[in-house]
């Protein structure tokens, strides 16, 4: 992954380093405080705006102790608030959110960030604020009620990672963007219907909420897709035989047990096991026979399903979140927010349409 150049990184805390996979939002690359990364699956994200800090942090705390229906079922669909954290990062004390990390886990992690919502400026906003807002994305808002500022994508025949930018989202029309979440879905190799039946869980998730809560109004919200290029790498060459990219480490053998993945009770796929791999490379060592590359491929290799074993890995390797509360409000009406609700409406529907080119 990109790096974060060190010249715009403030003095940190012990333990954080900056969120390397954030595709949207303020970074430190700005010259603003990013988001950080904890050693524990978890991410804090700054509250630097005072008014909108607060409310974000308001809209998690809310949560936490909520009997509204809901509000209740809306706490399944955001990132695991952990509380906040007060940090001394450059030269001054900033308050953190803690959350649990959508993608702690994945291996090479494709996340796109989808802002919801035609309106994306919330009641409190200036005249200026509003007409900066209306121009932005202006094509997809108007026809889809939704945006794409950033993405980033491991591409399954390489396994390199390329990400997409604001610039790149505001060019996005309502039939580009499609091409947009092809691109995301790599689907240059064939779309893959275990993959979209994962986000669409997750996606219909919150279109079911967004259809029934009269509780709030988001503007600029998100919606956060993730999925692992890894897994859907193992599950295309399961079917495909697709062959793993240059410097990749392969795909470790399959265990299961009664037709589905365990870490216990292995039964493991017909596969050259270690003493034919050992046996594969005590040759001379020349330009011909490198047994040190061979070495690192067999050690990425078991490295890899120890990793896959010993975190009981789930099944799931895709997920969907909303995410961004800074400009969440009471709703100030007995209805549903038709804003929000027309964005979260059109993306399930193009996803949709694609898992029916899987049929």
């Amino acid at each position: 992954m990109t790096s974060v150049p060190s010249t715009n990184i403030p003095n940190l805390p012990v333990g954080c380093v900056p969120l390397d996979n954030q595709v949207a939002g303020h970074t430190f690359q700005a010259g603003e405080i990013g988001i950080l990364r904890e050693n524990d699956g978890t991410i804090l994200k700054p509250a630097a705006k005072p008014l909108c800090g607060a409310r974000e942090i308001k809209f998690y705390e809310t949560l936490l102790d909520a009997t509204d229906p809901s509000l209740v079922a809306l706490r399944d669909l955001v990132p695991e608030y952990r509380g906040t954290q007060k940090l001394f990062v450059g030269d001054r004390y900033v308050d953190f959110m803690k959350l649990v990390d959508a993608t702690d886990g994945m291996l090479e992690p494709c996340i796109m960030d989808v802002k919801i919502g035609a309106r994306t400026w919330d009641p409190l906003a200036t005249e200026e604020k509003r007409a900066a807002e209306e121009q932005k994305y202006l094509a997809c808002k108007k026809a889809l009620g939704l945006c794409i500022p950033g993405f980033q994508v491991y591409h399954l025949g390489t396994g390199r990672i390329k990400r997409y930018s604001k610039d790149y989202g505001k060019k996005l029309n309502e039939k580009t963007v499609r091409d947009a979440l092809r691109i995301f879905l790599n689907a240059d190799s064939g779309l893959c219907r275990a993959l979209l039946v994962q986000l669409l869980s997750g996606l219909w998730a919150i279109q079911k909420w967004a259809r029934t809560q009269k509780t709030l109004r988001l503007y600029s919200s998100s919606v956060l897709l993730v999925y692992d290029a890894r897994r859907l790498r193992s599950s295309l060459q399961s079917k495909r035989k697709i062959s793993a990219p240059t410097g990749t480490p392969p795909t470790p053998p399959t265990a299961e047990c009664n037709g589905s993945p365990t870490p216990f009770n292995w039964t493991v796929t017909p596969t050259p096991d270690p003493i034919q791999s050992y046996q594969k490379i005590q040759r001379s060592h020349s330009t011909q026979n490198n047994y040190d590359e061979d070495l690192k491929e067999i050690r990425d290799k078991y490295t890899f399903m120890l990793h896959r074993m010993c975190a009981m890995e789930k099944k799931e390797w895709a997920t969907v979140k909303m995410i961004d509360f800074a400009h969440a409000f009471p709703a100030d009406e007995d209805s549903p927010d038709t804003n929000y609700l027309f964005g979260i409406e059109n993306l399930v529907k193009m996803f949709e349409d694609f898992l029916k080119e899987c049929e």
